[in-house]
């Protein structure tokens, strides 16, 4: 599980899911129980949490890859 797009798309799915659940439990589709409710809140936070840390990841990976561009163009330019 180590690519960043990996991460943002379980996390927003996990996310959606517990989301889901939650409305479900609104519109009485699904029971209406404290433990379900703690359940799909803590998935909801996971999904909110991978997915944050996947984006975090890409963008730490975007930011490396343009300095050592910039780095490499810095290099050039003076030979």
């Amino acid at each position: 599980m180590r690519s960043p797009k990996r991460q943002m798309l379980i996390g927003g799915a996990l996310a959606v899911v517990s989301w889901l659940v939650i409305f479900a439990m609104v519109l009485e589709i699904l029971p209406q129980h404290i433990e379900l409710y703690m359940g799909a809140y803590i998935v909801s936070l996971v999904g909110f949490a991978i997915g944050m840390f996947g984006a975090g990841t890409a963008i730490r990976e975007n930011i490396r890859k343009h300095r050592q561009e910039n780095y490499d163009y810095d290099d050039n330019e003076y030979e």
